[in-house]
């Protein structure tokens, strides 16, 4: 009997992992010399996110290679790496220069 309940919560709780795990959205992407505007589009989507505001003074090129990233993740690398400022939400993407 004891075998079997500890056998039932190991069960348990992988299926929680794994159901949790489920639930977080991934990026995958891989391009090179690419416009940021695109990048962070390319990410909305992957993201399920509905609603991106770009700052209209957000520019640049990069490279990014991403491989099933969590969408949070991969927003903050990419404000990083282009030097941009933003601030993630459910369904909500703002994304500006960073000011010194």
């Amino acid at each position: 009997m004891r075998v079997l309940a500890l056998a039932f919560l190991l069960v348990g709780s992988v299926s929680a992992s794994v159901s949790a795990g489920a639930a977080e959205r991934t990026v995958t992407l891989d391009v090179k010399d690419e416009d940021v505007r695109v990048i962070l589009k390319t990410m909305q989507t992957q993201c399920g996110i509905k609603n991106l505001l770009i700052d209209k003074e957000v520019a640049g090129k990069g490279m990014v290679y991403f491989n099933d990233v969590p969408c949070e993740t991969a927003f903050r690398v990419i404000f990083k790496q282009f030097g941009l400022a933003g601030h993630v939400e459910q369904n909500l993407v703002t994304v500006e220069p960073r000011r010194n």
